[in-house]
């Protein structure tokens, strides 16, 4: 798994653009083991984008269960409107709208750009 580990630059350039705007709380939603979450947080520079990482092996829960995301809404004390998950499974995309987050289902960079776009998220 750490040796399949990779980052798509174009995906990561949008996070970025997204980072330096410094207008926007971001976090993370996960579904990995310890020593994987660790590696890739490592590996990849997340602390640089990320302020917070809702990581299964930390949260003992994970996506697409509600609590994980119940538990990000909380310790983040956002609204659900105002917050905007984003996935590239469907399935883990269900639960958040039905909390009241808006969502994206993630397919390419270019899309994901688009889609910001009309959550007001300029990139």
């Amino acid at each position: 798994m750490f040796a399949q580990s990779r980052e798509f630059p174009e995906s990561r350039a949008v996070l970025d653009e997204v980072t330096r705007m410094k207008k926007y709380f971001i976090a993370s939603i996960n579904n990995e083991p310890l020593e994987l979450n660790n590696y890739r947080i490592e590996k990849f520079d997340l602390r640089r984008n990320f302020e917070v990482f809702f990581s299964s092996c930390y949260v003992r829960s994970r996506k697409p269960e509600a609590i994980i995301f119940r538990m990000a809404l909380q310790i983040s004390q956002r609204p659900p409107e105002e917050c905007l998950f984003i996935d590239d499974r469907p399935l883990n995309l269900e639960v958040p709208r039905q909390l009241g987050m808006n969502v994206i289902h993630y397919q390419d960079a270019e899309r994901l750009r688009s889609e910001l776009r009309k959550y007001r998220v300029e990139v």
